[in-house]
């Protein structure tokens, strides 16, 4: 695992079609701790995926720099809003395709998809599963390559709560076993606090951090719906 430390000097998207340049990020900085869990919380445009996109090295188009805590480049895994699945492709196919060819990379994709709760899908088609399911085939292909670093954006969203809560519940499981330095992005604050080590909320333009918020709950009072909204209610009145 790495922490990372970023330094956003100024991140603007050029004016288009009548509309002015948009400020997105000026002398912004974030340190993020070694296996450290962090919830990007804020409104729709704010510049959450943007941060993503710069950490992951996807948008270099910014002054400042991503400096990780160890010398050589970590391992980084995106999960993206969409599952991005290849149709083509098995959900056992999917898993394995950032894994070298072999049998130790098919025996830890089926291990991740038996982890998953997926054995029975094995052989199936994205078009046949669920959107849940196929959350947890993109999650369980992130995780394939051991990553140091795993950017999570709005992994959660248009999933209805019953099968979101099973997949916040996969996620805790998974980085028990595969820990990870996390960095997820979300507008719910139900996602923040059931997951987070830290929640970091931005808002305006450019971005701020206006609340950096320890979360230090335990497994079991984050499954405690009473504990949750009384958190949520406490420290992100208006941030749901």
């Amino acid at each position: 695992m790495t922490g990372l430390k970023i330094d956003i000097l100024r991140k603007r998207y050029p004016a288009a079609d009548g509309s002015p340049a948009r400020r997105i990020f000026e002398e912004f900085h974030l340190d993020v701790e070694t296996g450290t869990f962090v919830c990007l919380l804020g409104p729709s445009g704010v510049g959450k995926t943007t941060l993503l996109n710069i950490v992951a090295g996807l948008d270099p188009d910014y002054s400042g720099q991503v400096v990780f805590s160890r010398r050589s480049r970590p391992c980084l895994a995106y999960v993206f809003q969409t599952p991005r699945l290849l149709p083509w492709r098995t959900v056992l196919e999917n898993v394995m395709l950032p894994l070298p060819p072999g049998d130790k990379a098919r025996n830890s994709a089926l291990s991740l998809l038996d982890e998953m709760g997926l054995s029975d899908a094995l052989n199936v088609y994205p078009d046949r599963l669920s959107l849940g399911m196929q959350r947890r085939v993109a999650l369980a292909r992130a995780f394939a390559i051991r990553p140091d670093i795993l950017l999570m954006d709005e992994p959660l969203v248009s999933l209805d709560e019953a099968t979101a809560d099973r997949l916040r519940d996969h996620l805790a499981a998974m980085l028990e076993i595969r820990p990870a330095t996390v960095l997820f992005v979300t507008h719910d604050s139900l996602d923040a606090v059931r997951l987070a080590d830290r929640i970091i909320v931005l808002s305006g333009s450019p971005a701020e951090i206006v609340k950096d918020i320890r979360v230090g709950l335990s497994r079991g009072e984050r499954r405690d719906k009473a504990v949750v909204e009384a958190f949520r209610r406490d420290n992100l009145a208006g941030d749901r």
